[in-house]
């Protein structure tokens, strides 16, 4: 249960500092501190799997997922490292220089990473996507999509658009190629809508990986039917 709730909060936190553009930048700069923390918690909660990476067969499931896994690490440091860089507040006293902490590519970095985080964080929900519904569908209304497959399925359909939508509207392409992006569409949406775009968004990924998933295990079982028969 403890795990549930720090993964829940780590997600909420990172929702929260991607709307850099509604918050305080001291108050983005603390959070980011604190989704730091919980991150760390999280990876020392899960350090038997780093330890297992170089045991064991390498399926085309596995080394997806450890990729994803490794990615996600390496793009949540970069997401810190440029942070404390050009951090303006929490870190002002840490001399980097004044040519780093003004640089338009530290920022754009800074940004680049923030949104590949978003991308593979959603990746990252989508592998463990089964062991979550398991906690989440007991709440009352996202409980019955269990029994209603049609509803579920434009329900999947919907997130899936308004994910695609947020990232037009944020300029996500734009922003993973380092573009310098002074205003989007989706930073003049009201607080709640915006919000509510980048979980989606994270959710267009997760379906996606969660998805791959299967693809990769009926591949795989298809295969040891193949060889056992």
């Amino acid at each position: 249960m403890k795990r549930f709730i720090l993964d829940i909060g780590m997600l909420v936190i990172m929702l929260v500092t991607m709307g850099f553009h509604f918050l305080p930048q001291l108050w983005h700069e603390i959070l980011g501190l604190v989704l730091l923390a919980g991150v760390l918690w999280h990876l020392w909660l899960n350090r038997r799997w780093f330890s297992g990476l170089g045991r064991g067969l390498w399926s085309r499931l596995r080394f997806s997922q450890s990729s994803l896994g490794i990615l996600l690490v390496l793009c949540f440091l970069l997401t810190m490292g440029t942070g404390i860089i050009i951090s303006n507040h929490v870190f002002r006293e840490l001399w980097t220089g004044v040519a780093l902490h003004r640089s338009i590519f530290i920022h754009q970095l800074h940004i680049a990473s923030a949104y590949s985080m978003v991308i593979l964080g959603g990746m990252h929900l989508g592998m463990h996507w089964l062991g979550l519904w398991q906690r989440i569908k007991r709440l009352p209304l996202l409980g019955r999509l269990e029994h209603h497959p049609s509803l579920r399925f434009w329900l999947l359909v919907l997130i899936g658009w308004a994910g695609v939508l947020a990232s037009r509207l944020d300029h996500v392409g734009d922003r993973l190629l380092l573009k310098h992006i002074f205003g989007t569409v989706a930073s003049r949406l009201p607080g709640a809508v915006y919000y509510l775009l980048v979980l989606c968004m994270m959710a267009l990924y997760a379906m996606a990986f969660y998805y791959w998933q299967r693809h990769l295990q009926r591949r795989a079982a298809v295969r040891k039917g193949g060889k056992t028969a």
